[in-house]
């Protein structure tokens, strides 16, 4: 299961505006991590400065667009979401190890072969899409559908082979998990987003006199 923090995280009070301080991200990162790898032979070693690294990064380019949320909020929530997985990768605060204290161990045949193919990777894309998910259920609004695709090795080749090599395609591969088209040329830049760009369009028209 992808998002198994998101029925824990749902508990937490103003979710929208409690996800913008570190404290929460902190500590509903290190408990995603905990749902994601039990019984998994896998163990979770966080970096806790790159992950302030990353929210800071984060908390930055959020503010600096949020003014653009009007034009979609549900469509906003996704953005931030990806883009809390670009500075994730970029930061790899996580480190997935096999067995207790990076002692090797053979992973169960039964794990999500998603989680075994990518284990860090898979597990930034969990956290931010359980952080949206549980938002946008706050908000009332549709919670993301996971794509079919999703289900497929390849694609988490293809996620992982462009994202490392550019963290900015993240926000694009966020997109593509949400079931939504991405900008492949310029992901990260919010008034370029569809539904941010039909909405300049159509508050330019009716400024036409």
């Amino acid at each position: 299961m992808l998002t198994p923090l998101k029925s824990e995280i749902l508990k937490v009070d103003d979710l929208s505006h409690e996800a913008r301080r570190f404290r929460t991200i902190l500590w509903s990162f290190e408990r995603n991590m905990d749902l994601l790898f039990k019984d998994t032979g896998l163990t979770a070693q966080v970096d806790h400065v790159a992950l302030a690294e990353a929210f800071s990064r984060w908390r930055l380019a959020f503010d600096n667009s949020k003014y653009l949320a009007s034009a979609d909020r549900r469509d906003f929530v996704i953005y931030a979401a990806g883009l809390m997985l670009k500075e994730l990768i970029a930061a790899s605060p996580l480190k997935a190890v096999e067995g207790k204290e990076g002692k090797l161990s053979v992973l169960p045949i039964g794990i999500d072969h998603r989680l075994k193919r990518w284990p860090e990777g898979y597990a930034y894309t969990s956290f931010c899409l359980s952080v949206a998910a549980a938002i946008l259920k706050e908000m009332g609004d549709a919670e993301p559908v996971l794509a079919e695709k999703t289900d497929d090795p390849r694609f988490w080749d293809s996620f992982r082979e462009n994202a490392l090599e550019s963290p900015t395609m993240a926000v694009a591969f966020f997109d593509l998990v949400c079931g939504q088209d991405p900008n492949w040329e310029a992901p990260d830049v919010p008034w370029l987003r569809r539904v941010v760009s039909r909405s300049i369009d159509v508050a330019s028209q009716l400024q036409v006199p």
